[in-house]
């Protein structure tokens, strides 16, 4: 949190600096102008891509293989006009199972299927089992066309409508089995 409080100082520093410096040229009106907005649209930039480093869920692509150490659903509600969520809370793995990466926060549009799936993995995790997720082949393949369409002027795409049923159809959780410690002495 300080970091954005240090970044939000520095930001105001050197938007003071700039006016000053815009004020002392001789320099065109729209000159003088577009460097203000420019600042602005900096500034404003830089607070939305540190929205990550904040704590917030990224709607980012799922890695292929993650534990989920918990999640949350909300549900869809036609009194407030909320379309619903699923919050996952991963932390990418190796196919051994091994960590690979901190864990991080992911918002996913809600699908039905995707939340029961989820709800069923919550289970095996208040029964103390660890849970992996994956993303099968199918999931993938459509994250590249989303990738591909995005990139692409010309190409119309629902990618809310296609992300969730795209996920109903690939995302997989598997709860892994306990490891058993060797005997103390031994």
């Amino acid at each position: 949190m300080i970091f954005v409080q240090v970044m939000a100082i520095a930001y105001a520093v050197i938007g003071a600096l700039l006016l000053y410096l815009l004020a002392a040229t001789r320099r065109s009106v729209g000159f003088k102008i577009f460097i203000v907005v420019l600042v602005s649209g900096l500034y404003v930039g830089t607070y939305l891509g540190l929205k990550q480093y904040q704590g917030w869920p990224v709607s980012e692509d799922l890695p292929q293989r993650f534990r989920l150490h918990w999640a949350m659903i909300i549900e869809p509600d036609k009194a407030q006009q909320s379309l619903g969520s699923i919050y996952l809370w991963i932390q990418p793995s190796m196919p051994g199972g091994k960590l690979i990466d901190e864990p991080r926060a992911y918002h996913l549009p809600y699908g039905r299927e995707v939340a029961e799936k989820v709800q069923s993995a919550l289970r095996h995790i208040d029964q103390g089992q660890v849970v992996e997720g994956q993303l099968s082949r199918s999931q993938l393949d459509a994250q590249a066309q989303q990738n591909a369409a995005r990139n692409n002027v010309e190409v119309k795409l629902d990618t809310a409508n296609a992300a969730t049923q795209t996920q109903e159809a690939g995302l997989q959780f598997t709860a892994l089995p306990r490891h058993t410690l060797p005997p103390k002495g031994e």
